[in-house]
């Protein structure tokens, strides 16, 4: 029975409706008005964008803990267990909290055809209703106006950026994409945007809906200084607010500032120890370096991978030996993917993550060997990747992991043995 475990109930959510993501809030509106009573009085900050929306998340979450927040995290997808979506105050929850509200949505969804990230997004709503946080912290799995958690009026969003990634949910161009991320914009209320260059439809939806535009570049900005591995942050907003001399780390600046600059919003006094608050943020496979040897990324659109080849470029240096294991989703640009970090990596070892999705090994290695003349290993797993490239990249070789959040998951417990028999 699928009330036994919380993987049976994860098995029984995956298996609903169709194969195929089905997008749209007509289901999943009236279970949520039937489950959440009272309704939600915490404060809300959803955050979009096609990267950076975890390191966002995470970062905002932490820094309103410290302020003595009570905050409820929803984030996806997971690497390892399924309680890391749902957090509070940055401690995932039981899997009694999410079997408890699986089985309430369950009773009352009457006919309704929900699907996995619907009854995902419904329980962490549960959750966090209970729990009586504060404020949550809602990342957004695909796109914005269909996703499940566009069904929470947010009081602040947060657009990170908008790129090309899941064309065929969301359309062919930035223009398009922008519009679809956008609608988790509500009236009036405030509105943060995290690229320089965002789409024009992401500004004629703000117009529309009479937002305040905090605007990187504007009303917040950041600057980074290579030489000395250190950042800083401006906002203008009801008061000037400075962090200078912030120690860089794996994770996004622009990211970090986003959410920054959320917390400036929702907060008078902004008296923050911005290092230990990043000394508790703990976000795996974004660009984590494991003991100078494996570097693991969950990167898998062109953006990303753009990312990653510059912090390369950043903290490495060029005559040093890049090997790659390379797992990616067959619907991704693959081309796009690869392009940016072919200067670098002198072997590749390409896999496929144990999901149905996956492009395999064969199919990549055609793709990468029209681009590229460097050697390229064909293997059939994850695990049996990482243990080849380990065994064949000289001792000061860096094996780079990426490509997917499946292929980065897959190769913690391969690191894991390699760590155990040292």
């Amino acid at each position: 029975m699928k009330e036994n475990s919380l993987d049976s109930w994860l098995e029984y959510i995956q298996s609903l409706g169709p194969k195929e993501i089905e997008l749209g809030l007509e289901r999943i509106k009236p279970v949520y008005e039937k489950i959440i009573k009272p309704f939600l009085t915490a404060k809300t900050v959803v955050v979009g964008g096609t990267n950076g929306k975890g390191t966002t998340v995470e970062f905002l979450s932490q820094l309103l803990i410290s302020k003595n927040r009570n905050v409820g995290t929803f984030t996806s997808p997971h690497l390892f267990d399924f309680n890391e979506r749902i957090k509070v105050n940055g401690q995932a929850v039981s899997e009694k909290h999410i079997i408890d509200s699986f089985k309430l949505i369950e009773e009352k969804k009457g006919s309704a055809q929900l699907t996995y990230f619907d009854f995902s997004t419904l329980a962490a709503l549960l959750i966090f209703n209970e729990f009586n946080v504060d404020i949550m912290v809602l990342e957004i799995g695909l796109g914005g106006r269909l996703d499940p958690v566009n069904i929470v009026d947010s009081d602040i969003a947060i657009l990170t950026n908008v790129e090309l990634d899941h064309q065929d949910w969301l359309g062919n161009n930035r223009e398009v994409i922008g519009e679809e991320k956008a609608a988790i914009f509500r009236f009036k209320k405030p509105v943060i945007l995290g690229q320089h260059s965002i789409p024009e439809s992401v500004f004629k939806k703000a117009t529309e809906l009479q937002n305040q535009v905090y605007r990187v570049g504007e009303r917040f900005d950041y600057q980074v200084n290579d030489s000395q591995k250190k950042w800083s942050y401006s906002f203008l907003g009801k008061k000037e607010i400075i962090f200078s001399a912030i120690q860089l780390n794996n994770f996004s600046v622009s990211s970090l500032s986003c959410a920054l600059t959320a917390l400036c919003i929702l907060e008078e006094e902004i008296n923050v120890d911005i290092e230990a608050v990043l000394n508790k943020t703990d976000l795996k496979g974004r660009c984590e370096l494991i003991e100078n040897r494996f570097l693991l990324d969950v990167s898998h659109n062109e953006s990303s991978a753009k990312y990653l080849s510059s912090f390369l470029e950043r903290n490495f240096e060029s005559d040093r030996e890049i090997s790659a294991v390379f797992g990616v989703m067959s619907d991704k640009d693959i081309d796009a993917i690869i392009e940016p970090l072919l200067g670098r990596i002198k072997k590749w070892y390409v896999t496929s993550p144990n999901i149905e999705r996956s492009k395999g090994p064969q199919d990549l290695s055609k793709l990468i060997s029209l681009k590229s003349s460097s050697q390229v290993n064909q293997v059939k797993s994850v695990k049996e990747a990482c243990l080849k490239a380990h065994e064949e990249t000289g001792e000061g070789g860096l094996i780079l992991v990426f490509g997917s959040f499946y292929t980065v998951a897959e190769a913690f417990p391969a690191i894991k043995f390699l760590r155990s028999v040292a």
